[in-house]
């Protein structure tokens, strides 16, 4: 049975963009997976695990 990853934050420490994923299944989808800053093209994202109210929005988000 298929386990989902635990929520994580991606954040570009060149122009300050961040998304919290919050992913559904393991097979992540389109739009929650970076390889590079969708914002400046910067290809070095630190992944972070996410904070309680990044992964409260971001479901509430998903939801919407």
């Amino acid at each position: 049975m298929p386990i989902p990853p635990r929520p994580f934050t991606v954040v570009c420490d060149k122009c300050g963009w961040k998304k919290t994923v919050v992913p559904m299944s393991d097979a992540l989808r389109p739009g929650e997976w970076f390889e590079q800053c969708p914002r400046c093209g910067n290809k070095e994202l630190k992944m972070r695990a996410a904070g309680w109210l990044e992964k409260a929005v971001a479901e509430f988000l998903r939801r919407w």
